[in-house]
């Protein structure tokens, strides 16, 4: 039994191993905060400015639980019962996720490992019984130390939020990386800004640059707008402005382009992200980003109380 306990307790270390080192695949920045704290947390509804910090604090943990339940210090007290309600609370969002019909990756392994909501709840149903098993055959050990428990952990925050820093809403200018590509008479960098990624022809970006201008007509001061076509319907241009209400400072470039130089459309939104993009800037620090039409898509409320 003692044998087989150990081995579970292994296998809860290498699947917490690889759920903390999934979410940052295949980059850590943007594993953190396009796959799981767009694609998970903020539809859980936690907030833009919250996200950031609670996704750091849970990656964080994930690395904390693969190795504290393999060590003996309040592993029944407070290991066990943790990990439990952490896997619960997700398990309890899955599980609105797949009755709603959702059929998307859910993030719980980014993008190493897709996984439906149903493929993660079941997931976390073995984990959990596991973790009941081991919680039903190991001990905490008799002088057990919280300290040296919150340590670890402190050691571990601390390294997550150094080694990726959070992107805030900061007076100081920085330049943003779409700078290179967006018209010299344009300076995203300066102030808030909105930088958008169309089609002319697509219906959902029609709506989005709609939507922008209700809101630039309820808000005052609100960011001016520049918008980057593709090439792809370019014709179409005139009647988008026209179902926008409003015209707006743009360009268009190609959609893609053979040679190797970064100056095409996919390039520079990236392959990663889909129309509508939109991105919200102030003095160049990138604020939010949306895109496409499914977790992480442009809501206008979200929006309206950032810049507000």
């Amino acid at each position: 039994m003692k044998n087989i306990t150990l081995i579970a307790r292994v296998l809860i270390s290498a699947l917490f191993l690889l759920s903390a080192v999934a979410k940052l695949y295949p980059t850590p920045l943007y594993g953190i905060t396009k796959v799981f704290e767009e694609g998970q947390l903020i539809p859980m509804g936690f907030s833009s400015d919250f996200a950031p910090f609670l996704s750091r604090l849970i990656i964080g943990f994930e690395f904390f639980i693969a190795i504290a339940i393999l060590q003996g210090h309040y592993i029944k007290k407070l290991i066990i019962p943790s990990t439990i309600l952490l896997i619960t609370v997700f398990s309890i969002d899955l599980s609105i996720d797949i009755f709603g019909g959702v059929d998307e990756n859910c993030g719980c392994f980014g993008q190493l490992i897709p996984m439906t909501p149903i493929e993660a709840f079941i997931k976390n149903i073995f984990t959990i019984l596991i973790l009941m098993f081991i919680y039903r055959n190991v001990s905490d050990k008799k002088e057990s130390s919280f300290l040296l428990l919150l340590n670890g952990y402190l050691i571990i925050s601390v390294l997550m939020f150094s080694l990726l820093p959070i992107a805030t809403n900061s007076n100081n200018r920085q330049v943003s990386s779409f700078s290179t590509y967006v018209d010299s008479e344009f300076d995203i960098n300066n102030g808030q800004k909105i930088l958008c990624f169309f089609d002319a022809g697509c219906e959902h970006c029609m709506d989005a640059a709609k939507s922008l201008t209700k809101l630039s007509s309820e808000i005052s001061d609100f960011p001016k707008i520049h918008i980057i076509f593709s090439d792809l319907e370019e014709e179409k241009i005139v009647d988008f402005f026209k179902y926008a209400g409003a015209e707006y400072s743009y360009q268009v470039i190609p959609f893609y382009n053979e040679d190797d130089e970064v100056n095409s459309y996919l390039e520079i939104l990236g392959y990663e992200y889909e129309n509508p993009a939109i991105v919200y800037l102030n003095n160049g620090n990138q604020i939010r980003f949306y895109d496409g039409t499914g977790a992480n898509e442009y809501k206008e409320e979200e929006l309206r109380r950032l810049i507000e």
